[in-house]
């Protein structure tokens, strides 16, 4: 009979093709990094600096900052099932691209605040 411990690397070794190769979180965080750079990139280059581009905007830091906690809690599960998950480079690069765009949407914001453009 199986002990029920709730530990995640024990119920990994006891079958291992429970966990997927790539940790799906990581996925997201990757993905969201760079749907928020392309983001980033149309506010800076290509939008008017409206009403709407100012919701876009916040919109972009929420999706940011999402995208950085999941790749923060994707890093913490691949430590926890370390032998069965990969994918903390693509965690890392999402995390990055993350910060990246919520720095530049934060400085974007803050200038459209000044009323100088």
């Amino acid at each position: 009979m199986k002990k029920e411990t709730g530990d995640a690397s024990v119920e990994a070794q006891l079958n291992p093709g429970q966990f997927p190769c790539i940790n799906q979180l990581a996925r997201i965080s990757f993905f969201m990094g760079i749907g928020v750079i392309v983001g980033g990139i149309y506010i800076t280059f290509a939008a008017d600096y409206d009403n709407i581009t100012l919701a876009f905007l916040v919109a972009l830091v929420l999706a940011s900052a999402f995208g950085a906690f999941c790749g923060h809690f994707s890093c913490r599960q691949i430590r926890a099932r370390r032998p069965h998950q990969k994918g903390t480079a693509i965690a890392v690069i999402g995390i990055s691209g993350c910060y990246v765009c919520l720095g530049w949407s934060l400085f974007i914001f803050w200038v459209l605040m000044q009323g100088s453009v």
